[in-house]
């Protein structure tokens, strides 16, 4: 079972609460029998959905005055634009002045992102959105077409997507640039340097992004009114966006509401024919139903395109980690690094198993592998201190 989750260095993920098959880029045609997006919502079946206060869109982009502040502060004596743009992005990354830690969970308005130091991609992207609007900047969303990518937490595999933000100054009449100056500003480092297609996405979309995050944090606390209550808001925000409708027939499923949840997933794959956490969910239902035939087709379809992406086995080897399989673990480990030799993380997968099997010289071969691939990254100083740590513990095993 999936959902597709938006978050922070990652804008959209997906959720599996089982691992299935991967990846589709079959495109489904436009059907005209789809119900209308409002018969597809079923309030009746969750009768405590409107006891919940959701953030109002207003509130979601809203700065206070200490992050006004902080803008003017920052823009205060700058007399060209772009060397404003250039100061607020530096000072917003700036861990010195912001002190912004990233928290795949923390799916917060904007103004909450600036005063909890703590938030996700998608937030932060909110935040900086809301602050270049009141430096008097324009500013799009931008949805980047990168690959599947799952990170793992409290035994769930996150699917994650991802967006940026495109910064420039406001266009005046009666000026003609030859050059359209502006800033992308990406919070994911691992994808500033690929040259990635993007889309544009409009702030109802990103607003629809951001109820569908709090949304999939419901269904992770087994919320299931509130997951509705966000969910609802989400296609309200925008019925276009395909992440919700997939993660709304999971919740319809879950309920036991198959005829809604099989329209949902239909609506989702004919919004975004690559959708595979609603072409995944499509074939639970499936099976579910008795229709093993269909399941099994998009089943075929899913893992013919993941087995050739790196991070479908680096979600594998983590599983499988988790289970205490150590061997398939590092052989799913190992293939990863044969499709793409360039991930720190992959290394660092590597030096976790091994350490847990009790093979800590080799824990440390792979650590130091990862902490060279990380180059001089935040994440290869978080390598040292791993290795000081290893190092020392290892020193003292042999003391024993």
């Amino acid at each position: 079972m999936n959902v597709t989750f938006q978050s922070t260095l990652l804008f959209l993920m997906t959720l599996l609460f089982m691992l299935m098959g991967s990846g589709c880029t079959s495109t489904a045609q436009k059907d005209s029998r789809l119900s209308p997006a409002h018969l597809l919502l079923n309030d009746a079946a969750f009768s405590r959905f409107d006891a919940y206060s959701i953030e109002q869109p207003t509130n979601v982009f809203a700065l206070g005055d200490e992050a006004k502040a902080f803008v003017a502060e920052t823009t205060r004596g700058l007399y060209s634009e772009d060397d404003k743009i250039q100061a607020l992005i530096h000072r917003i990354f700036a861990r010195a002045d912001l002190d912004l830690i990233y928290e795949a969970s923390a799916n917060t308005v904007a103004n909450d992102s600036f005063r909890n130091a703590s938030a996700n991609c998608l937030s932060l992207s909110i935040m900086t959105f809301a602050m270049a609007k009141e430096a008097g900047f324009e500013s799009e969303f931008q949805i980047v077409d990168i690959p599947e990518y799952w990170t793992r937490k409290g035994g769930y595999s996150l699917l994650n997507s991802h967006i940026n933000l495109r910064i420039k100054s406001k266009s005046r009449t009666n000026v003609i640039k030859l050059f359209d100056n502006a800033f992308v500003v990406d919070f994911d480092p691992s994808t500033r340097a690929v040259d990635f297609a993007t889309e544009y996405a409009d702030k109802q979309t990103v607003l629809s992004m951001f109820y569908n995050n709090k949304g999939v944090d419901a269904l992770l606390k087994q919320n299931n009114d509130l997951a509705y209550a966000y969910l609802r808001e989400a296609i309200l925000a925008d019925e276009s966006y395909s992440g919700t409708w997939a993660n709304l027939g999971l919740l319809y499923r879950k309920r036991g509401l198959f005829d809604l949840a099989l329209r949902s997933y239909e609506r989702a794959i004919s919004l975004n024919g690559k959708n595979s956490t609603a072409w995944e969910n499509l074939a639970v239902l499936y099976e579910q139903l008795g229709d093993e035939k269909a399941a099994s087709d998009i089943y075929i379809r899913l893992n013919a395109k993941r087995i050739e992406n790196p991070f479908y086995h680096q979600m594998l080897a983590e599983i499988e980690r988790e289970k205490g399989s150590f061997e398939s673990s590092i052989v799913h480990y190992q293939k990863a690094i044969k499709l793409n030799n360039k991930q720190h993380q992959f290394y660092f997968g590597l030096a976790s198993v091994y350490f847990d099997k009790g093979d800590f010289k080799r824990s440390e071969r792979f650590l130091k592998l990862a902490k060279r691939k990380a180059g001089k990254s935040k994440v290869a100083d978080i390598y040292v201190d791993k290795l000081t740590a290893l190092s020392n513990f290892m020193a003292s095993a042999n003391t024993e």
